[in-house]
């Protein structure tokens, strides 16, 4: 049974908390910086160094435009997320392809479409069990018991996908001791699959109902000493409504 559109809303309108923006896209950039230092490897100036040297660029331009200013792109860093997951994705596919490749000299180029296939794959699984998730109400229940049914059967499934197609690789073909790095990498790209699937789709939802979001955080966009003035004049408000209503209780009373 789906749940109602204001269960979803207060799903999706847990915004990233601007403070921690910042911090949040530091860590993030490191862990891309992983697979890109792969691509380094001889021969260095090859297709994929430049393609994952453009995707960490673009990122990094990105996440430094939001960190000067985190509070007026507060909703934006949802989308930013969800591109990161997409782009660091991407980029672990690239090092396993290079991997493959030019490290191990792998020659058939079954191995790498097989992987991006495989990466396809699990991308769609994750969007078509995440977004079952949200109308059924299946992560509430995540924060109550612990990981849920779709998120158990999507990263089982990614896992097992991604295990059985390395050993496979690894006993039928060229691939030998590179399988455990490759597997290695995998896990990133599962992981930036599930992140670029979870917010790409909160975004959506949030471009839909931008009014709604702005309705339940007036301050959204506004800068920091913009935002801590609104807040004290509601907090003002709020304390000057309940003391009229006390001195209103007191005269009936009376």
């Amino acid at each position: 049974m789906d749940i109602s559109e204001k269960e979803q809303e207060r799903f999706h309108f847990r915004l990233i908390p601007p403070e921690q923006i910042r911090g949040g896209v530091v860590c993030f950039l490191l862990i891309m910086l992983i697979p890109l230092l792969v691509t380094l490897a001889a021969p260095m100036l090859s297709p994929y160094l430049y393609s994952a040297a453009i995707l960490y660029a673009v990122m990094l331009g990105w996440g430094v435009v939001i960190s000067v200013n985190p509070y007026r792109y507060e909703a934006v860093f949802t989308l930013y997320m969800g591109i990161y997951g997409a782009a660091l994705a991407v980029t672990s596919e690239i090092a396993i392809l290079k991997m493959m490749y030019d490290i191990a000299r792998v020659e058939s180029p079954w191995y790498g479409a097989s992987s991006v296939l495989l990466m396809a794959a699990a991308g769609l699984l994750f969007g078509l069990l995440h977004i079952r998730a949200v109308r059924r109400g299946t992560y509430q229940e995540m924060e109550r018991k612990g990981l849920n049914r779709a998120g158990k059967a999507a990263l089982l499934l990614a896992s097992i996908g991604y295990l059985a197609y390395y050993l496979a690789t690894a006993f039928f073909g060229e691939l030998g001791s590179m399988v455990l790095g490759m597997a290695g990498f995998s896990v990133l790209l599962i992981f930036g699959l599930y992140v670029a699937v979870v917010f790409i789709h909160r975004y959506l939802f949030i471009r839909r109902n931008m009014d709604k979001l702005r309705a339940l955080y007036p301050a959204l966009g506004l800068p920091k000493e913009e935002r801590e003035a609104a807040y004290m004049r509601a907090r003002n408000e709020a304390q000057a409504t309940a003391k009229r209503h006390r001195q209103s209780k007191k005269r009936r009373r009376s």
